[in-house]
């Protein structure tokens, strides 16, 4: 009873702690949201969650987006996380509300994830409330709150579940646990970011075999191999039309290895490990890549008891675990060790993502491990060994002295410009030139060291009295607990959403209604938020036709195309996209000029046509002064009927249109080739209605970014959607995989009460009547 007490105290401290960091955003204004104004959360992923939950609160499930790319597939691009239950939050709330409640919701489950786990590893409710509070507020998981990483942030809170399961499979011998385990597999994968279920799934593989290293159990083995497959089945819902989206875009496409090789984790970022505003603040960061994707943070707290854990507990309780913490920081160096190399080159997986830094994630949760392992260790015993007290002191000593020499080296330009000559940082370059930026950094580099030193002597003192009032251990508690809230407190951001989208912008595509595309380079998610089309977007999930198309048209090569293309130059090829404005901003003044060429219409009869075997024939045929994408069409293979040469192909008009289909009706009145001139993939297909006079449909690439549908002459009346198939059958797979779940639930229910039944009945006939 005092063990469940302690835990729900636990618990309600945790939330307590959680609305303390966000409480001032949940119930304030309707249009405040977390994340800085020129992160994805502005640039991505509000619009991105405001326009699915929008199309799905008007009952419509979009497995397309039309508004950017010139159309790309959203759904299965995973990052709108239709179905992961917590998001079912944005079908009643504002959107901005709804994110801030998100991220609230999941600095707290993260928190009471990672407590469960060190409670299954018989850590006592102070300990594992210490490690719940380092997770929530360490430097490889808030900072991603500042960058408005919401897929990245619900996907991470998953993974200390992952690892409670394999812990109390071996805990208990009992491999019912391995169903929490696939039920946490299936929530990561629906929260919408795959590397970091690629990821956690190379760590928990790893863990998972170490725990097996003198504990072989069959049984265990096969439960646990069991929790990824399970886990998968149960997401296939969500899987399956991912699967067929990776295959239609870039992110099909293997990585080049100078890309792929971005955001390793530099090796001097070890420093954020205590000091994590060493190489300046968030907002303004001058040491490599971002600081959300390097800061190793844990708290002089925390980095001083899993020194004193490394040192002092039982083998067998530290020994997993340091291996873990050393081979995800291994992999999380990427580029920076021989090793990343020979992962790109034979590893499958590793050639998809970038980043590779966020393994410091997973290592940063078992550094936490350790932290609570060694105060827990501390707290049970109370007994605290005079060398730990002394190095406690000598740690604040060397920190201090460290920050003196910051303070007072003249060496501190020449450290800013290295990181601005690797080519690696994403500050403006001006600033590494500016005397009082480098001043201001200088300082603010010695009085984070300062700040760990002060933190460091206080944890001494506290130990040092202790020695003789073991109570005041909890002052151990609440200054960990105290640095780590504070510090992230500081890297906290929010905007004011209604500045995502320009209202002169919105005003003027207001005032000038119709069927045609805009081309905002700055913000061209704004689009969605407005009902606008424009001809480019903001996100990895472009069609891989589309992307190539692109890259080529800017003067890049095609092979190398991926979701990032610098625009440079106005292409009239631009006009077959219905491109008709290009949106800029010249300082606080918006600029909107005329495209040069005017814009094609939504539906074209062509005529006229020409067959060419591949891409770059094409790309050189589009090229050619005699191409006219009005008048002519080029195809990948014979049409079928083929058109005939006609002055007057004839009419076509959309009758209805949702963001997945078409309706179309056309009159022509000779065989033609219907142009639609949004992009294609394979998933696209051309559907008959009654009334037509074909009753077969093909619908082909045309342009190599277009669609294209031959026809007969006559009256057409058809359908053009995007294929559901995937989701149908990932939808009856999740479906059969759910319901073997709760059977096996339900079966484990039954017998834990059939358990517990039959031990009190054993306990109560072992009790003899007393003699009167």
């Amino acid at each position: 009873m005092a063990n469940r007490r302690s835990t729900i105290f636990s618990l309600i401290l945790l939330l307590a702690v959680a609305l303390a960091m966000f409480g001032d955003l949940l119930f304030a204004g309707p249009t405040r949201v977390l994340g800085h104004p020129g992160s994805d959360m502005f640039l991505q992923y509000f619009a991105w969650r405001e326009f699915g939950f929008r199309e799905l609160a008007k009952g419509n499930f979009a497995l397309w987006n039309p508004h950017i790319f010139s159309g790309a597939p959203y759904f299965g691009g995973m990052q709108g996380a239709l179905l992961y239950p917590p998001n079912w939050i944005f079908l009643v709330l504002p959107t901005p509300v709804a994110i801030n409640w998100t991220v609230a919701l999941h600095a707290f489950a993260i928190g009471a994830f990672m407590f469960f786990w060190m409670k299954q590893r018989d850590l006592s409710a102070m300990a594992s409330f210490f490690a719940g509070t380092l997770v929530m507020f360490c430097g490889a998981f808030f900072p991603h709150v500042f960058a408005g990483h919401l897929p990245q942030l619900s996907a991470m809170t998953w993974s200390p579940l992952i690892f409670c399961s394999i812990d109390a499979v071996f805990r208990t011998q009992c491999v019912r646990w391995s169903l929490l385990g696939m039920f946490a597999i299936a929530m990561q994968t629906l929260a919408g970011f795959p590397q970091y279920v690629f990821y956690t799934a190379i760590i928990a593989g790893l863990y998972a075999a170490l725990r097996l290293i003198g504990h072989w159990n069959w049984r265990i083995a096969a439960a646990l191999l069991s929790i990824y497959p399970a886990g998968a089945l149960l997401a296939a819902v969500q899987l399956l039309p991912a699967i067929q989206t990776t295959r239609e875009t870039t992110r099909g496409f293997r990585l080049p290895f100078q890309f792929a090789s971005m955001l390793s984790l530099p090796p001097e970022n070890f420093v954020t490990l205590l000091a994590p505003d060493f190489f300046g603040q968030i907002a303004k960061y001058w040491g490599r890549w971002y600081l959300w994707e390097t800061s190793v943070f844990i708290g002089i707290v925390g980095v001083a008891f899993a020194i004193y854990a490394t040192i002092r507990c039982e083998r067998g309780t530290k020994w997993r675990p340091l291996i873990v913490v050393c081979v995800a920081f291994l992999l999380a160096l990427g580029a920076y060790t021989p090793l990343f190399g020979f992962l790109y080159a034979w590893v499958p997986g590793f050639d998809r993502f970038r980043s590779i830094s966020k393994f410091s994630f997973l290592a940063s949760l078992f550094l936490c491990l350790l932290a609570a392992s060694g105060l827990d260790r501390l707290f049970r015993q109370k007994r605290i060994e005079t060398p730990f007290i002394a190095a406690v002191f000598a740690g604040a000593a060397a920190l201090g002295v460290a920050g003196w020499w910051i303070a007072s080296t003249g060496s501190w330009p020449g450290l800013m410009n290295a990181s601005r000559a690797s080519g690696q940082s994403y500050l403006f370059p001006q600033l590494y030139a500016d005397t009082e930026f480098i001043a201001q950094s200088q300082h603010l580099a010695a009085m984070s060291l300062f700040v760990a030193a002060g933190v460091c002597t206080l944890l001494g003192i506290i130990l040092a009295f202790a020695r003789r009032e073991p109570r005041a251990l909890f002052g151990v508690f609440a200054l960990g607990a105290a640095e780590m809230f504070i510090l992230a407190h500081g890297a906290r951001a929010t905007f004011d959403s209604a500045t995502i989208v320009n209202r002169d912008e919105k005003h003027f595509l207001e005032e000038h209604v119709g069927d045609y595309r805009i081309m905002n380079v700055a913000n061209p998610n704004s689009a969605m938020l407005i009902g606008a089309q424009d001809m480019w977007g903001y996100e990895a999930t472009v069609v891989r036709r589309y992307a190539e198309f692109m890259t080529w048209s800017q003067g890049g090569d095609p092979n190398q195309a991926m979701s990032y293309v610098k625009f440079v130059r106005y292409d009239p090829l631009f006009a077959m996209l219905r491109l008709r404005y290009a949106v800029g901003q010249r300082g606080n003044e918006l600029e909107i000029g005329d495209a040069p060429e005017p814009a094609m219409s939504h539906l074209h009869l062509v005529s006229s046509y020409r067959v060419l075997p591949d891409r770059n024939a094409i790309f050189d045929a589009l090229r050619s002064t005699a191409f006219d994408p009005a008048r002519e069409v080029i195809l990948e293979s014979e049409p079928e009927p083929r058109p005939s040469p006609s002055e007057s192909a004839g009419t076509a008009r959309i009758v209805a249109a949702s963001t997945d289909a078409l309706e179309i009706e056309a009159d022509v009145e000779q065989p033609a080739i219907l142009l639609i001139t949004d992009a294609f993939t394979q998933s696209w297909r051309a559907v008959a209605l009654p009334g037509s006079v074909q009753t077969n449909y093909k619908l082909v690439p045309a342009n190599y970014i277009l669609r294209a549908v031959p026809l007969l002459a006559g009256h057409h009346h058809l359908r053009v959607e995007y294929a559901r198939d995937a989701l149908t059958i990932g939808k009856w797979i999740s479906i059969l995989a759910m319901l073997a779940f709760l059977a096996a639930l339900g079966s484990c229910a039954i017998f834990d009460r059939r358990y517990w039944s039959g031990a009190i009945s054993s306990r109560f006939r072992q009790v003899k009547p007393r003699p009167e």
